[in-house]
């Protein structure tokens, strides 16, 4: 089997994969509204991605635009080539066909940059020369973490291809100190600026560092110079991929949104979120496996990292996977696409376990110590995998399938629909309407429309002075737990107050008109009186 032809047949797994995705990825996103209300993380970023490359007068005042993006929970390089693969739909006059937007983001931002990385480590842990490429690449693109980041358009898989690049060079590199080494501080400081995953690498360029100097490889004089020019040339980089840096006024704003979003990070969004490995148990079970995957891709790195042809990359690879890893765990609160930058080049490793020929997996008898002990553990690995493996397929084709039929399941579509039977009433006038950020509302004739993504309070909805309120049901169990703690405990009292006059149907202001599962629907007193009140 030729490396030529276990690339190609890996390209093509690859490129079928990327056009699965076509089909869910255009689905549910008929409007903004209906992308904000399955996945608002997609719909606040948009018109900033957008407006980086609306027209311009002059060069210069595009070259502005393209530069100072305002939204910088993200870095640079995420709305940067997010605008670019936009340009071709804005030359074909075609950003206001949602479905496509969404799609070409979603494909291009998120899938492409993915099947790029993974087959990166395909590569690294390959070569490309045996059946095991193709094992390792499917077992890879079945992750459910991996299959859910195909859905949505966010940063992280350009993230980790920053990350992959970064392992790739430094293993390319050889201890040599040479130009792979600065082409990974490079890709090191393009994952600083994609979502701050550079600065984690620190121990594993000083274990390689370490490594280079003991096995002398160079000398204490080279190693010193050569590290500082990595921080030299990591920091340059991560200032390149983030232009804004360059001036005092929005290096500060930059700063600014860094520091809010360290604190949403460890203590949470309005409530305090559980931090630790209980919490994050539930989400590690349902996007990555069992632990006991994860401890077998641990071992398997370990032991990569003492034996084998790949012993540098998966010292790296080990090296890398425990700053985040305690960060994730320790430091902050869970959520599955923190955790995957680290995960999937760990995972990478459990390829040590694929046999290179059927004969390595008999157990013969004779056979005894430490050959015995390989071999079992070798089966038990497999066995291990494969189950975990159909426990992937199942996650991955009903996720797949949801994205896929969302308009006609999603119960925020039909909530919607009942919500103009219920106010049919009311006269075609002007009306001004909150809702949740999860309940569906399109521009509607007559609604001047209105979220938040905070908590509500009396004095918020009062001093707003809505006409109707479509509120969420979860919300409002959310908020009501009695085990929540509130970032700021008066703010979450008053909003509480709020939340359990709308669970008992009695808002001060207001009448219930509509409830079920998902949702309810409010009228002022006043509507109520005029149009609702029975005579």
């Amino acid at each position: 089997m030729t490396r030529k032809f276990v690339f190609l047949g890996c390209l093509v797994l690859a490129l079928s994969y990327l056009i699965l995705f076509v089909f869910p990825n255009r689905a549910a996103s008929e409007n903004l509204d209906m992308v904000s209300v399955i996945q608002p993380d997609e719909a606040v970023p948009l018109s900033y991605a957008i407006d980086m490359i609306r027209p311009a007068d002059t060069v210069k005042q595009a070259l502005i635009n393209f530069a100072f993006y305002d939204y910088y929970f993200y870095g640079y390089p995420h709305f940067a080539y997010s605008a670019l693969v936009l340009l071709p739909l804005k030359w074909a006059n075609a950003l206001d066909n949602m479905p496509l937007v969404m799609l070409t983001l979603r494909q291009m931002v998120s899938v492409l940059p993915m099947l790029a990385a993974i087959l990166l480590l395909v590569y690294m842990q390959t070569g490309f020369r045996t059946y095991k490429a193709y094992l390792l690449l499917v077992f890879l693109l079945a992750v459910p973490a991996v299959v859910e980041n195909n859905l949505w358009w966010h940063p992280d898989s350009l993230a980790i291809l920053f990350v992959v690049l970064t392992l790739f060079f430094l293993s390319h590199d050889e201890l040599r100190l040479g130009w792979n080494f600065y082409l990974a501080a490079a890709m090191c400081g393009f994952a600083t600026g994609t979502k701050g995953l550079g600065w984690y690498f620190f121990l594993a360029v000083a274990v390689y560092l370490l490594v280079t100097l003991f096995s002398k490889k160079a000398s204490f004089i080279k190693v010193f110079y050569s590290g500082a020019l990595f921080i030299v040339t990591m920091l340059a980089a991560y200032v390149f991929s983030n232009p804004l840096l360059v001036f005092a006024s929005t290096r500060q704003q930059y700063l600014n949104v860094m520091e809010t979003q360290l604190e949403f990070l460890q203590k949470g969004y309005e409530v305090v979120y559980d931090i630790g490995l209980a919490a994050a148990t539930p989400q590690v079970r349902t996007y990555y496996g069992t632990w006991i995957v994860i401890l077998l891709a641990l071992g398997t790195c370990i032991l990569g990292a003492l034996r084998g042809s790949n012993r540098l990359l998966n010292q790296l690879i080990l090296t890398w996977f425990v700053p985040l890893t305690v960060l994730v765990f320790g430091f902050i609160h869970f959520k599955f696409q923190y955790w995957m930058p680290v995960i999937l080049p760990l995972f990478s490793t459990l390829v040590l376990l694929f046999p290179d020929k059927i004969s390595d997996l008999t157990l013969k008898r004779r056979m005894q110590g430490s050959a015995l002990i390989v071999r079992l553990f070798r089966w038990i690995g497999l066995v291990v995998l494969a189950l975990q493996f159909v426990s992937y397929m199942v996650y991955d084709v009903k996720a797949y399938n949801y994205k896929l039929h969302t308009e006609e399941t999603e119960p925020a579509f039909a909530f919607y629909d009942k919500a103009l039977d219920v106010l049919g009433p009311l006269p075609d006038i002007e009306y001004y309407v909150y809702h949740d950020v999860r309940v569906y509302v399109p521009e509607t004739s007559g609604w001047a429309r209105e979220s938040r993504f905070e908590m509500l309070d009396y004095a918020f909805i009062e001093e707003r002075n809505y006409d109707i309120l479509l509120l969420l049901q979860q919300r409002i169990y959310d908020y009501l737990a009695p085990d929540v703690e509130g970032i700021d405990p008066a703010g979450l009292a008053a909003s509480r107050e709020f939340y359990a006059d709308a669970d008992a149907g009695a808002l001060r202001g207001y009448q219930l008109l509509y409830r079920d599962e998902f949702g309810l629907i409010f009228v002022s007193d006043a509507l109520y009186q005029a149009y609702f009140a029975e005579p």
